[in-house]
């Protein structure tokens, strides 16, 4: 029988550790519960009595100000589905469990124990008592059931982490049971991601919210949580300018150990050279989307540390199966030839100091990657013509290429796209690239599978290698590119082996096997794995890259 109990080292931690994430070291496995701004006017929970709350820092000493691309929708957890909101949903509310910094597997945050039954189907948690909404409401199991029902009946972009849930059997005020439909190996790496974070369900539904099966279209709680937090957490967000800025400030009736930073003013800036100049000048603290050229003009800069970081961060190439939206490169053949066309090292070089290729959609670093691709060996010109004969273009084909603004740690996807045009090209495919913004259009039409031929990137949205599944056939991301799963029943019989296998030999096995299976037959092609570029003024510790949170807000202290 497969147990998760309450580690005695984890209770060993709680004498000494008030917060999953609430100390500077990295640690940590309790929960930092987090804080909401509940009416708009205050903003902090009253003290307990018999408790004092400490007062803000006067001045700007303990205020952090970050620079960070934008590109995002929402910020109500539910609808949580881009790389850089993820980090302000941490900071300001709580998941079951977390990715503490430099640590590869979900440590325990808001539960304090946790069991599987023998066929891995439900899991039993009871909750920490202590913890407490910035509302003052106790976090209970009701609170978790609303909030991981209100995600799977959303229907949003990631309700389907809840796929596999059935129900959630609410067994006392601490204690409750995830019933899932088959045993899934992922489960509690999926409720580490920002969208599973629990909210107060008292304050969203006030404000409109529903965990009911309309939820999709009877729940109206996302203006309010767009504007202003309903959590349990370190922070609280007090102001938010769409595009511009965002404003954290410390609840200071947080329940855990707190960081000794007061405020966060996150600056949407998505320009490198701004942001290294920024934090050359003091006016920024942290800046996360810095690239090669900007890292080189900080270079010996006075109280400035920058890090060059490996990331599971994915640059590829998709091209929809659907001939009526793909065309040509709807053509196996001609996928193909693209593969073969592709200058992986010049790629490598537009990405980035530290970029490399993975083999497949599993990162380098996934428990089952296939590692490495030689691109010494990658490119073959003459075959890739033959292809593009065999698939009876010989003298190659026009096609559009709509590309987004966003960038890839401060590599823009134009840049990438650029690179594939001219690539392309010595095969006879001429790529006409089109700009798009992201929120004008290209982010809907990517997500619906409406684009015939284009470049993007991916982070990802937990920490296991069960999440690049999401690009096989008939799944969330496969179905971008329209890869279907009729057709395809072989790989996903496969899929479905490895999310139910919880021994992760056996599990790592399986997932070396559906590489294979998809080599030759896949519309998707990873170009590049990149790396990630940040600065931080030296007054600050803790800071450090981590895929799932940017940066993980709860860990770092003014010095």
């Amino acid at each position: 029988m497969k147990k998760l109990l309450a580690l005695l080292l984890a209770l060993c931690m709680a004498a000494s550790l008030a917060a999953c994430g609430g100390s500077s070291g990295g640690d940590a496995t309790e929960a930092a519960a987090e804080t909401e701004a509940a009416g708009g006017d205050e903003a902090a929970a009253p003290a307990e009595e018999g408790e004092e709350a400490e007062a803000p820092a006067e001045g700007g000493d303990n205020t952090v100000v970050i620079a960070v691309i934008s590109g995002f929708s929402a910020i109500d957890p539910q609808y949580v589905y881009e790389t850089t909101p993820t980090m302000m949903v941490n900071a300001c509310y709580e998941t079951l469990f977390k990715f503490d910094t430099g640590v590869d597997t979900p440590q325990p945050c808001i539960v304090d124990s946790w069991e599987f039954s023998d066929d891995g189907k439900d899991v039993t948690m009871k909750l920490k008592p202590e913890v407490k909404f910035a509302s003052g409401n106790d976090m209970t199991s009701a609170d978790v059931a609303f909030s991981l029902m209100r995600l799977k009946n959303l229907k949003s972009n990631p309700s389907f982490l809840m796929d596999n849930v059935e129900s959630i059997e609410i067994v006392d005020d601490d204690t409750f049971i995830i019933h899932q439909t088959t045993a899934d190996s992922s489960l509690l790496s999926k409720l580490t991601y920002g969208a599973c974070s629990i909210v107060d369900s008292a304050i969203v539904k006030e404000h409109g919210g529903t965990d009911a099966e309309d939820a999709s279209t009877a729940d109206t709680a996302r203006d309010y949580l767009d504007t202003t937090s309903a959590g349990s957490g370190m922070y609280i967000m007090t102001s938010y300018v769409p595009d511009e800025e965002m404003i954290l400030e410390k609840n200071y009736n947080y329940w855990g150990e707190q960081t000794n930073v007061d405020k966060y003013i996150i600056r949407f800036e998505g320009d490198a050279n701004t942001q290294m100049m920024g934090l050359k000048a003091g006016d920024v603290d942290i800046a996360l989307n810095l690239n090669d050229d900007t890292m080189d003009e900080l270079e010996g800069a006075e109280n400035v540390t920058t890090e060059n970081t490996p990331t599971k961060t994915i640059s590829f190439i998709m091209m929809n199966e659907d001939p009526k939206i793909g065309g040509p490169v709807s053509n196996k053949l001609v996928q193909q030839a693209i593969r073969l066309a592709v200058d992986y090292e010049g790629m490598q070089n537009v990405c980035g100091r530290g970029a490399i290729t993975p083999k497949s959609i599993f990162q380098v670093g996934f428990m089952g990657s296939a590692g490495e691709l030689d691109t010494a060996t990658a490119r073959d010109l003459d075959k890739a013509k033959e292809l593009m004969a065999e698939a009876g273009y010989p003298d190659g084909f026009d096609i559009d290429l709509p590309v987004s603004d966003l960038d890839m740690e401060g590599i823009p996807m134009l840049d990438v796209a650029q690179k594939v045009k001219e690539d392309l090209s010595e095969i006879g495919i001429n790529v006409n690239i089109v700009q798009q913004n992201w929120s004008g259009g290209y982010g809907d039409a990517y997500r619906a599978g409406d684009l015939g031929f284009s470049v993007m990137y991916w982070g990802i949205d937990y920490n296991d290698p069960n999440v690049q599944l999401a690009f096989l056939p008939g799944e969330s991301v496969g179905l971008r590119c329209k890869w279907q799963a009729e057709g395809n029943e072989a790989v996903v019989d496969k899929m479905n082996e490895i999310i139910q296998e919880t021994d992760d030999s056996a599990r790592e096995q399986k997932l070396l096997e559906i590489q294979d299976m998809i080599a030759d037959d896949c519309p998707w092609i990873v170009v590049a794995q990149a790396s990630s570029h940040i600065g931080y003024s030296n007054r600050l510790e803790g800071v450090a890259f981590t895929d799932v949170y940017r940066v993980d807000i709860r860990t770092i202290n003014v010095k």
